[in-house]
This record gives C-alpha cells, structure tokens and sequence, in this order.
C-alpha cells in the first residue's frame, strides 16, 4: 500500500488541505481517492465528537472503561479516537499529528494499530515534525503556503534531507515586562500529603510538591496518570482541594480566597483554549489581552502595552504583523496564544502540551522563549509534555507513576544536565 505522508509547515492552511484530500483534488496524481470512504484522526474530530456528548447526549465514542470522550484525558480521547475509526474499516484513514499528547506506550500502541490495517487501509499522515514520520509511509508531500503541492519525494530522500536540519533553539532578549512583579509569597505553590478521587477512582495519591519562585519544573507522566488533575488543584478549578493541604501564593486553600485570587498570578495555556477565541481581533490585540487577562480586548491599550506587543511581533516574524487572529493558520494561532500567556510574564506560568501541532521552526521558537522566561529565575514555570524538546532543558522533572489501585505517587528529579 503507497502510504503517503504530507509534511505540513503552520503557515500553512491546515482546513483548505484536509478539504483537497476528501475531494480528491491535492494528492489525485498520486492516488485516486474518488468512491473511496475515508475517516479523519484529528484533534477537530474530537472536538466534534464531544460537541454531540455535551450538546446532543450522544455518545459513538468510548474509552476500555466505557468513559465518554469529554471525561478522557487527552491521550486518552487520541487512542479511543483511533480504535473507533478502526473499526469503521475506511478504504483510507487521514492521521493528523497523530503522535501529539501521548505518551511513549500510547505511541507505541498507535504503531501497533495502524500496522494491523496497513495492507488493506491507505494512511494519508499529516505531520509537522521531522522524527514523527511513520515507518509505513512510502512517498511524501510538501504542500506551500496555499495548500498546494510544492514538491512530491520518496521517505528515504525526504529523511536524508532532513535528518541534519533540525532547526535548534537560540538566544534572544526578552521583550520588556509590564508585570509589577510585587513581592510574592515563597513558595508559590505547597501540596502536601494530597489525594485525590472520584467516586471509587483513586487518581491521586499522597502528592507533595513545592514550587519555589523561578523554579522551571517538567511535570511528566503516561498517559491518564492524573496530570490535569493536578494541574485542576494548582489553577484552583477543582473543588476537591478543599479541606486539604495546599497553599497556593501565600493562601490557604479554604480560607476565604477566591478563584481569582489565584489565577491573577498564573499564566496558562493549552491547545484546547483556542475554542474560546472567535473574535475577530488583530494579533497585536490578541497579545495584548493576555496583559489584561480577557478573553478579546474591550479597552484601548495604553502605549505601552501596545509597543510591548509590537516587540514581541517582532520577534515572531512578518507573517503575524498586521494580521487579523482569525485568518492565522491553526499552528500559527497556537503561536499567538502561547505568546499571549507569556507576554504578562506571571509569578508561575502553566504549559500543558504547548508544541502540539506546532511545526519544528516554531517548535524551536517556543522553546527559545521558554527558555528565556526561565533564565530570568523570575517566573516559575510548570512544563507539561510528553516529548523531549531539544533544549528545553528543565530544572526538575515531577513524574507521576500511576496505580491502578491507589493513585498516581509523585516523584522528583534532577535531570543530569543539572546537576
């Protein structure tokens, strides 16, 4: 079977292409689509399908456990995803980022599945990092701008290529903070002893952990292991932290603070915060109200907010100056509201999964800045991913180790390049 694999830059219009292969259209001269029934892996069929759940009761995919796809974490929602659209038996199966948010088992189970149906179903990967290409995939495309196709080469020639082009992290000044950066509390944030539940689950069990004021931590851990649990008692989103030992930037969880009280001091970001951002505003825009913690911008920005935007549009490059949100490629909106939870450069800053769907320059670009914010010992920083960034470099490393009968224990280390 010529599996084919599409090279996708974010500058790139990711929708205009997944239209052309259904219809047929970008990859006819390769393969003949027409009559064939095809099936989409992709973060937008999740969403899709939780939409149905939350708004229609209606429920086509499920985890082992007969959980619901809006109850899964996200590794979790990928792999059920797959095994649903196996069992469709499609002529052909289009894999977007198919490796993004899961662990290496999962990653490994993928693998599995998919070399079952090679011989009988064609796998069309959109991918966006050099290392993800699959083992299965014969021939490669490499789409422009516009969605169509640049340059068609066979994988060995396409891994030879780019085998010594990866794009490294590099240096730069980080663009002025407005933050007040008023004295805070040290530690920022203290769990101790803290467990979690729900119903007969056991998730969390025994966590303790201290972050410290400029302390760059990876929090790791496979899959349904309970990171975004953890994460929900950090954020203060989750009610279960009540009558427990957790102190968060200088207040006792349950002593009269509110929500804001602690998100006030937080920056975050992760992918699924796009679904929230549908006005039309510039870029410029978008940045500035992560500044003013709003969901759009309601106010004029002073000067000062407006040039420090304009910096840090500087550092992202032409294609995002003068440009509306909206009309951004999917990757390149996950580049603004990455820059848009940096650019207040809070007492702790959250990143769950930040380089998903992010292509290897921009990948490199994040990383950079993730750096830069954590060079300045300032702002303390929590990294959520599963892949290993070249050049991410963290401090510590929090891992979760699951058990099925007590709950995720917590434990820390020092990666070798720090000590």
């Amino acid at each position: 079977m010529p599996h084919i694999g599409i090279y996708l830059q974010n500058k790139s219009d990711f929708l205009s292409l997944a239209d052309n292969i259904f219809s047929n259209l970008l990859l006819k001269d390769l393969v003949d689509l027409e009559g064939k029934r095809g099936e989409m892996f992709s973060k937008m069929t999740i969403d899709k399908f939780i939409d149905r759940e939350l708004k229609h009761d209606h429920f086509v995919v499920r985890s082992d456990n007969n959980n619901p796809l809006h109850k899964m974490s996200s590794g979790q929602q990928r792999k059920s995803l797959l095994q649903y659209l196996i069992s469709q038996k499609p002529d052909f199966l289009v894999l977007d980022d198919i490796f993004a948010s899961v662990d290496k088992e999962t990653r490994v189970h993928i693998i599995e599945q998919l070399s079952l149906i090679a011989d009988e179903t064609l796998f069309i990967q959109i991918f966006y990092r050099k290392t993800d290409i699959l083992d299965f995939i014969h021939t490669v495309v490499i789409p422009d701008e516009s969605g169509k196709v640049q340059s068609v080469v066979g994988k060995e020639d396409f891994i030879q290529k780019h085998q010594t082009d990866n794009i490294r992290p590099q240096s730069f000044e980080l663009p002025y903070c407005l933050s007040n950066l008023e004295p805070m509390a040290n530690p920022l944030i203290s769990l101790n002893n803290v467990s979690l539940s729900y119903g007969e689950k056991k998730v969390l069990n025994g966590i303790s952990w201290i972050i410290r004021q400029g302390e760059f931590w990876q929090l790791t851990g496979p899959v349904g292991s309970g990171k975004s649990s953890l994460l929900s008692m950090i954020v203060g989103d989750n009610p279960k932290g009540y009558g427990q030992d957790i102190t968060l930037f200088g207040l006792k969880k349950g002593s009269g603070e509110s929500i804001w009280d602690i998100k006030k001091h937080i920056g975050y970001f992760t992918p699924s915060m796009l679904a929230q951002f549908k006005r039309n505003e510039s870029v410029e825009h978008m940045i500035v109200s992560g500044m003013l913690d709003s969901v759009g911008l309601y106010v004029k920005p002073t000067d000062l907010q407006t040039q420090t935007a304009r910096k840090w549009l500087n550092l992202l490059g032409d294609s995002y100056r003068d440009r509306k949100f909206m009309q951004l490629s999917y990757g390149q909106q996950r580049i603004v509201m990455v820059v848009r939870a940096l650019v207040k450069q809070p007492p702790l800053l959250i990143l769950d999964e930040p380089t998903t769907g992010l292509d290897d320059e921009n990948a490199a670009l994040f990383i950079s800045m993730i750096r830069a914010i954590a060079n300045t010992r300032r702002v303390a920083v929590i990294y959520v991913s599963h892949r290993e960034e070249p050049g991410l470099n963290p401090q510590y490393v929090y891992t979760l180790i699951p058990d099925d009968t007590n709950g995720s224990k917590g434990v820390t280390q020092v990666p070798q390049t720090e000590k």
